[in-house]
Formats: C-alpha cells, structure tokens, sequence
C-alpha cells in the first residue's frame, strides 16, 4: 500500500491544530504537510499552490480569515480578496495535480449572507466553483466535499486578537481585564461549537465524501451571556454588560439540515466543557 500524502491548509489555526493532531492518531503512517501564511506559504499566489500541491493525495483546506463582525464591516476588502485568491487558487491547483480528494471549509455565514456579507460571499465562492468542477470535471468535483462550521472556538485560538469572534475574545477579556465586558445585554445567541468537535466532523467527511454540503453545529443555541457567565466563575471577575444601540437579542437559528446526520456526526464537547479547557490553555498563553 502506498504512503498517503496529506496536506492541511490553514494548519497553525485554530481548527487546524486540532485536525492535525487527530490525523496524527488516526493516519499514523501518513506523511502529513502543512500550508500557512504564518509557515511563509502564502497561497495568494498561483504557483506557489502548485508547489504545495504536488505529490499530495487528500487535502483539507482551512485557509480562513477570522474576526469579529465589527472588523469585517469596516474592512471587508481584508477578507474577501484573500479569500477569493487562496480559495480559487487551491481548488485548481489541486485539480491540476491530480489530488484524489479535497476538503473545502466554507462558513455558516453563506446561511445568513446579510450578517457578514463579504466573507460569506468569498466563501461561497468556494462552495460555488466545486459545483463546476463536477460540471465539467466530474473525476475532481466529485471527490470534493464541503463543510460549514457554526461559530468555533477552542484552546488554539487566537487570544491576543482584540478583533477575536465572541467566546475567544471573552476568553481574552477574563484574562487580561478587570472586568469581562459584553457587548449589549448577552441575550444574543450563537451555535457554539469547539474546534476539536469540528476537527472530528472534517475526518468523517473526508472519510465519506458526502455530496452536498454539512453543516457542523452542536445543534444548540447558546447566549452570549452563558458564555460569560462560565468565564466570570472561572476568573472571579464581574461581567459588565456595556449598551449598544441595535445589539442585543438576536437569535441565530441552529442547524436542522437532516443531511448533517449523513456522516454519522455529533458534537461532545460541552459549552462549559470547552470554555474551560480553553480558558485554562490560555492561561499560558497571556
């Protein structure tokens, strides 16, 4: 049998980490690459994913630019010309070199494309340009699959990052603040979910190659202030809700898409459970 070549995009973030560690453990003889901005592989660039691409197998591609809404309204040129750089690059460089399966990460935002409008349009791109390739080049497009993460957090995110998504950024305040200051009244809600969950759900995809696209939740709405009030027991600090014209209860609808069942996925990682082990990993971070 020969060895498998596995190359992981977006490899230091905060899903990635964990995707790699569970290869690892499941793939222990596979030779696995890495592709990131922060490893100096900046896959803008046409030929550069050529390179990266070359001799690889199976390719799971988290290239992603995250932030908070506030930072992709204000500079939406930010996300959404890298990531239609990197995600058409990718997609035809691996069909170039003959990868025999592919692992695309668009976003929850493509279901709710007036939240983060730019990003989500970027992203379903992506999902867009894979239904081409079964078009025109069945023997690539139908062994690619596509996965839509809900609003992940976890112990590799990005801490220092003042523009961080909701539970990271929160994490952020616990540790370096007075106080834990929150937005609104907290009643907003999101559908959590923490990256080791979502590392699993990408393995079982890539496994099975469903055909239409999964969306990754825990299939439960969380608000805002739960999420801080684990953080305040955590740290002893208070939360102060600071008013904001507009904000404050929003709910997002959770994830029913029957075909999310089709891989035989389901979120383990409880709220408190994941904001735990990510508070304590951030501790040495800070």
């Amino acid at each position: 049998m020969e060895q498998k070549n596995i190359l992981v995009t977006g490899s230091t973030g905060m899903i990635g980490r964990e995707l790699v560690e569970q290869l690892k453990i499941k793939e222990p003889k596979a030779i696995i690459r890495y592709a990131d901005l922060s490893l100096g592989i900046d896959l803008r660039y046409y030929n550069t994913c050529l390179d990266v691409m070359e001799g690889i197998d199976e390719v799971f591609s988290l290239m992603g630019i995250t932030g908070s809404p506030k930072m992709t309204s204000e500079r939406p040129i930010d996300f959404f010309v890298p990531m239609i750089q990197c995600g058409t690059n990718i997609l035809e460089a691996a069909r170039l070199q003959g990868v025999k399966k592919f692992l695309y990460t668009s976003s929850v935002a493509v279901l709710n494309p007036d939240t983060d409008k730019y990003p989500a349009a970027a992203k379903q791109m992506g999902e867009f340009q894979i239904e081409a390739y079964k078009i025109q080049y069945p023997e690539f497009g139908n062994n690619c699959c596509v996965i839509r993460p809900s609003n992940v957090y976890g112990r590799y995110g990005n801490f220092k990052n003042i523009d961080a998504m909701v539970i990271t950024s929160l994490i952020r305040k616990a540790l370096t603040c007075d106080t834990i200051e929150v937005w609104g009244d907290g009643s907003e809600t999101r559908e959590f979910i923490n990256a080791k969950d979502v590392a699993r759900g990408m393995i079982l995809a890539m496994d099975q190659m469903p055909n239409k696209p999964i969306n990754l939740g825990s299939g439960k709405l969380h608000s805002i202030k739960q999420a801080a009030e684990i953080l305040s027991r955590l740290s002893g600090k208070e939360i102060v809700y600071i008013p904001k014209e507009k904000r404050g209860g929003q709910t997002r609808v959770v994830f029913e898409d029957p075909d999310q069942g089709d891989i035989g996925f389901k979120a383990i990682t409880s709220l408190e459970e994941g904001i735990t082990e990510a508070y304590n990993y951030a501790k040495g971070t800070l």
